[in-house]
């Protein structure tokens, strides 16, 4: 789990967080969090659909259930029960072939009725507790296809915006119908909340089951024989981080993970698309958009080529992880360092994770062409920071070697 943080130690104390639309006077100061976890912190503000790749019993389940837990204080029933009331873990099973399993479906035995999945449950769970934020954990996310039994869900959080009210909405994952089965499925949702039922029954301006903006998705993935590889459809619309780092101490001192106190604001994003955080942010950005565009320029002609979505997440990642910017001696680390280090990180998440295929698609030459554009620009950005800590130019040696083979992919 350190991957992203191999060249630091220990706790970076008194780390202040960047909220959307702030200036730089009015950055406030957050809780004091593990900067091993600052990845996964900052990938989940920028896009709530995360990957944790990586082989067996690397604890990749297990950092979903912390991170939820760490969202409450130490001394509550919360933080100390087994599963946190915020954390939701479901199975994927082989034979998931649609979303029946997972969202729910029509039952037509004895009357028609809405058999719900345990999806919608927790993301009502979420929609009505929304100050929390929610996650849930897909484990063995890939033992059937993503994209047949979670489609719903990967159409819907493309259509992510941030209203006029600065609220982060979306399109429904089921629209209201004036029916029996809609009735009933709301009736079971809404159970003991008679407000909120009455509301999700209104036809005209009510409300919709939507993605909430606190409910967050992540899958645990392995690959080997037995699961799917993931289309680009997927991996476009999630952040993938690997978990392949195993600290045989980890663990051994304390019960729980030392990730601190996690709050609403660390987690979800305010903002959802570069439009968001161009203006404020601008220096930063196009620093960032130059570096795209340089790596993207390699990627010509190939079907990995990244648009608008994957620029969008880049700026997004970049400009959250800015008020991360203390080493392990508690010194300020020049914002140019922040941006590398960033730019390093999400280069492997949205950019490597996408490239895939035999030796005519992936050839030695693309690799080492793209390894020194992302080399140069890199160093162009931060000389400060070591091009030995980059997590991209490691994993771009790894596709390499594997690459002999005939094969090369970003997957271990």
């Amino acid at each position: 789990m350190g991957v992203y943080d191999s060249n630091i130690k220990r706790d970076v104390e008194e780390i202040s967080k960047l909220l959307r639309g702030v200036k730089p006077a009015e950055i406030k100061v957050s809780t004091i969090i593990n900067t091993k976890y600052r990845p996964y912190i900052t990938a989940i503000k920028s896009k709530p659909f995360i990957l944790l790749a990586g082989i067996s019993g690397t604890g990749k389940s297990r950092i979903v259930r912390e991170l939820a837990r760490a969202c409450w204080d130490s001394s509550s029933e919360e933080y100390k029960a087994q599963k946190p009331g915020n954390f939701e873990m479901v199975q994927v099973k082989p034979n998931w072939h649609d979303s029946s399993e997972l969202i729910g479906y029509v039952s037509r035995i004895n009357g028609e009725r809405y058999v719900v999945g345990p999806f919608l449950k927790f993301m009502v769970k979420a929609l009505l507790n929304p100050d929390m934020p929610h996650f849930l954990c897909l484990d063995e996310m890939n033992l059937a296809p993503v994209e047949q039994y979670f489609a719903e869900y990967l159409s819907v959080i493309e259509s992510r915006r941030v209203n006029e009210k600065g609220e982060v909405v979306t399109d429904p994952i089921i629209d209201y119908e004036n029916t029996e089965v809609y009735k009933n499925l709301i009736d079971q949702l809404f159970i003991g909340n008679e407000s909120e039922r009455q509301e999700y029954l209104t036809e005209k301006n009510g409300k919709r089951l939507s993605l909430p903006a606190n409910l967050i998705v992540v899958g645990t993935v392995n690959m080997d024989e037995t699961t799917f590889s993931f289309s680009r459809k997927v991996l476009d619309r999630a952040m993938t981080i690997e978990m392949n780092d195993v600290d045989l101490y980890g663990g051994l001192n304390q019960r729980y993970e030392s990730i601190g106190k996690l709050s609403n604001d660390d987690l979800v994003g305010t903002a959802v698309e570069g439009v968001d955080v161009y203006t404020l942010n601008q220096e930063v950005c196009d620093k960032t958009l130059n570096y795209l565009k340089a790596v993207n320029d390699a990627l010509e002609g190939t079907p990995f080529k990244i648009a608008y979505r994957t620029r969008n997440e880049f700026l997004l990642y970049v400009v959250n992880n800015l008020p991360y910017n203390k080493d392990a001696e508690n010194n300020e680390l020049p914002q140019d360092y922040v941006i590398a280090r960033a730019l390093d990180e999400i280069t492997s998440m949205k950019i490597l994770s996408r490239i895939e295929g035999d030796d005519s698609k992936v050839s030695d030459v693309f690799l080492t062409n793209l390894s020194d554009i992302i080399e140069e620009n890199l160093s162009n950005i931060s000389s400060e920071r070591p091009l030995e800590v980059s997590i991209s130019l490691s994993k771009i040696k790894e596709m390499r070697n594997r690459l002999s083979s005939g094969y090369t992919s970003f997957w271990s």
